[in-house]
């Protein structure tokens, strides 16, 4: 079983509103949709690429609370934390702190900075040193 898994393959999100989400995460975050459909049971969905990172957004036909696992964010891995908050700010995102350096992460540390999605996700910016 060693080495079967290679890498995560997308990361599911619920979401209330499929234009809405796909408009930050394409327009915000710079990730572009390369699949779009309705399922069999009138959800829809759309998957948003970024580099190596996929978020699948999930509209079920009716909203329902889901509380099937407990993760607390999704950290996306930039070059330049700086830059990239700035850039994030200009384009109206409040982060919910300034910049946070962990020397306890990995050999060198990381940088890492929070804020929500439009349905209230915990996102993260995170620069490995």
């Amino acid at each position: 079983m060693k080495d079967n898994i290679k890498a995560f393959a997308h990361v599911g999100l619920y979401i209330k509103n499929l234009e809405v989400s796909k408009k930050f995460y394409s327009d915000v975050l710079g990730f572009t949709c390369i699949c779009e459909f309705t399922n069999d049971n009138g959800d829809q969905l759309a998957f948003m690429k970024s580099g190596q990172a996929v978020i699948e957004l999930i509209q079920h036909k009716v909203w329902m609370d889901r509380h099937d696992g407990l993760f607390d964010h999704i950290a996306m891995q930039v070059d330049n934390i700086a830059e990239t908050s700035a850039m994030l700010k200009a384009k109206g995102i409040e982060f919910e702190d300034d910049i946070y350096y962990d020397k306890n992460v990995f050999d060198k540390g990381v940088k890492y900075q929070a804020f929500r999605g439009p349905d209230g996700e915990h996102l993260e910016i995170y620069e490995v040193l």
